[in-house]
């Protein structure tokens, strides 16, 4: 029985650390254009040439890919998700982590990848 319960232990305190390391404060996400041309975008204040990646702050705020370049669409939306690590957090963390999580938007996955809409101007 010890040895079951040392295994268990193990696993709980792994799941853990896991749970706290995936929940970063920033994400990555991958710009592409849809016509394979370079365009200036800017998420939150950063400013990137697509495609390319931005790093963007996970704080649940939705997050807007702008663009200026002439024929692109100006304005498009970052899909967003509530991590499947958040309800880990739940079940290993009680509540009251989960709280600590959902108030910071550690709770919120943005898409990885968004392409922009340009013409073949």
């Amino acid at each position: 029985h010890m040895k079951k319960l040392l295994v268990l232990g193990a696993t709980i305190l792994l799941t853990n650390g896991c749970a706290s390391v995936m929940t970063t404060d920033t994400q990555s996400i991958n710009v592409t254009t849809s016509n394979n041309k370079p365009a200036e975008i800017t998420v939150d204040d950063k400013t990137v040439t697509a495609p390319g990646m931005v790093v963007v702050l996970r704080d649940g705020k939705d997050k807007v890919v702008k663009s200026k370049t002439d024929g692109c669409d100006n304005a498009t939306p970052v899909k967003k998700s509530i991590t499947p690590v958040f309800f880990g957090n739940i079940v290993i963390g009680g509540l009251l982590g989960s709280t600590t999580d959902g108030v910071t938007g550690k709770m919120w996955d943005y898409a990885d990848n968004v392409e922009i809409s340009c013409s073949d101007k």
